[in-house]
């Protein structure tokens, strides 16, 4: 570790409130989502609850939204031409699912229903409200919003930007501008830079938020904005980080290196851990991590194929065999999920 690497690390801990001390690194189990029949799929999310989705190939060449609990579902086209393709993109404990359909509109995947949000776009996140947040398609360009009880809100104006997470508060976090921000109340915060550019990308419930800044020289560097206050993180060269949980576990991404996670000041490729070794995956690329410490993203398998994943510590399984859908309500609401219109096997 280089003097700024270490520095960086111990400013890190400091604000995290690790003593940086090493810890036993837990094994890891990698679950194979699979696909609806095609040679590959996509992870985009996963809940507290363990429900993961993402958008899989099918036989027909065609790529459906999918959830996944144990199994994977097809929730078929969400709409429009029967004959396109659907990506879930954010869900959240009751099972709730918000993305794209056929069509290129924003839908909601909830009980018997889909649910149009009304606009063109991408889906950023989804809390257990069912607010949902993401990028919408206006005039020409793109514009953060919040869509709640039925009603879309951008945010910032006339700024360009998009909105990648929110969280149970409700705060949401995003770009405005080139510019993290942070929105709650409905205010909209400028969480300020390294010295350049910068992103938001996740944030937790008690309001970290991390994401990639450049400094004032264009260098990329994961960041971590916590109290007030914007932090360079450890991490490879030219990295940025995705998201984090509530106990303070990063993931996050760097060019050329792929997927790692961020623990107690030390960062470790997804690459790297033995289960992902011994399957022969490669160029792992994470999207998000819920409260169990799971890992959601897309690997490349050995055949060469995309394959969605998720990578779930050896203390959230139990007998080696990982639990989905075990949060009070989570089975009950996935029940009702797929009694709906869509194609569910």
């Amino acid at each position: 570790m280089g003097l700024r690497q270490a520095v960086v690390a111990a400013a890190f801990a400091a604000i995290t409130g690790s003593s940086g001390a090493a810890v036993s690194a837990p094994s890891w189990n990698v679950v194979d989502i699979g696909t609806l029949g095609g040679p590959g799929s996509y992870g985009a999310a996963v809940s507290d609850a363990g429900y993961v989705v993402g958008c899989a190939d099918t036989p027909g060449g065609m790529a459906h939204a999918f959830i996944y609990d144990g199994k994977i579902h097809d929730l078929g086209t969400g709409g429009g031409d029967p004959n396109g393709s659907s990506c879930a993109l954010a869900v959240n404990d009751r099972g709730t699912v918000a993305g794209r359909s056929s069509s290129g509109d924003m839908v909601i995947w909830s009980g018997n229903t889909v649910t149009p949000i009304g606009a063109k776009g991408t889906v950023g996140g989804i809390n257990d409200s069912g607010v949902v947040v993401g990028s919408v398609s206006q005039g020409g360009s793109t514009h953060a919003f919040v869509y709640a009880n039925g009603s879309l809100k951008v945010i910032g104006g006339d700024a360009v930007g998009e909105a990648t997470a929110v969280n149970l508060r409700g705060q949401v976090v995003g770009t405005l501008s080139g510019r993290a921000f942070l929105y709650e109340n409905g205010g909209v915060r400028d969480l300020g830079t390294l010295g350049g550019f910068s992103s938001a990308k996740g944030l937790d419930d008690f309001g970290r938020v991390v994401g990639m800044s450049t400094d004032s020289h264009g260098t990329p560097y994961p960041f971590l904005w916590n109290n007030g206050a914007m932090q360079a993180m450890p991490g490879p060269s030219g990295s940025g980080a995705i998201d984090i949980d509530d106990a303070g576990l990063v993931i996050g991404s760097a060019e050329g290196t792929y997927g790692y996670f961020l623990e107690s000041g030390t960062y470790t490729r997804l690459d790297t851990l033995p289960a992902v070794v011994q399957k022969g995956w490669r160029h792992l690329e994470p999207t998000g991590v819920n409260n169990r410490g799971w890992i959601v993203g897309t690997a490349t398998d050995s055949s060469g194929n995309l394959r969605a994943f998720v990578l779930v510590p050896s203390r959230s399984a139990t007998a080696g065999v990982v639990e989905f859908g075990r949060k009070a309500g989570a089975v009950a609401a996935f029940a009702r999920l797929t009694r709906t219109s869509a194609s569910v096997p």
